[in-house]
């Protein structure tokens, strides 16, 4: 009896797995499968395409452009700190006083291995033409409003180094 009982009672729960899922809550929103779609490992002809999936690389212009919204070009004051171990990196913008900046500065900034971040950029071209300016440089499109917050800093261009800010 007691084996009649327990099948009974592991038929009828087993049941409750055939259940279809039952939805709790749906906030509707984008589907994230363009996120995942980069990292399928076969591709084939009969595989899903989805238009808006991520492309398997990204090179740095498809980060443009880059809108720095704290910094502004302007005159920047010189700030005393200890940064002791800091790779020296200057701020830059594609306006005109940073171009003239970076062409006056040209020696000193590759004499410091200084690292350059374009903190306002619009188009490829703008950020080609400035790497014209000074090829031997490293020039990386990066928004500088944390930058512009921890120092504090609101204008560009600008050179940072272990001992302070200055322009």
């Amino acid at each position: 009896m007691k084996k009649v009982i327990f099948m009974l009672i592991t038929l009828g729960l087993s049941f409750n797995v055939l259940a279809e899922n039952i939805v709790i809550a749906d906030y509707g929103g984008e589907s994230t499968v363009r996120f995942y779609e980069s990292l399928q490992p076969e591709h084939d002809q009969n595989a899903p395409h989805y238009p808006n999936a991520l492309p398997s690389s990204v090179s740095e212009f498809d980060m443009l452009p880059v809108v720095s919204h704290k910094l502004t070009p302007g005159k920047v004051e010189n700030k005393a700190f200890d940064l002791a171990g800091i790779q020296p990196i200057f701020l830059i913008g594609t306006d005109n006083l940073s171009r003239y900046w970076i062409t006056d500065n040209y020696q000193k900034l590759m004499q410091l291995n200084a690292t350059g971040l374009v903190v306002n950029v619009d188009t490829q071209q703008e950020l080609i033409a400035l790497r014209n300016i000074a090829p031997e440089l490293r020039l990386l499109p990066v928004s500088g409003d944390d930058l512009a917050e921890r120092i504090p800093l609101s204008h560009y261009p600008a050179l940072i180094t272990e001992t302070g800010v200055s322009q």
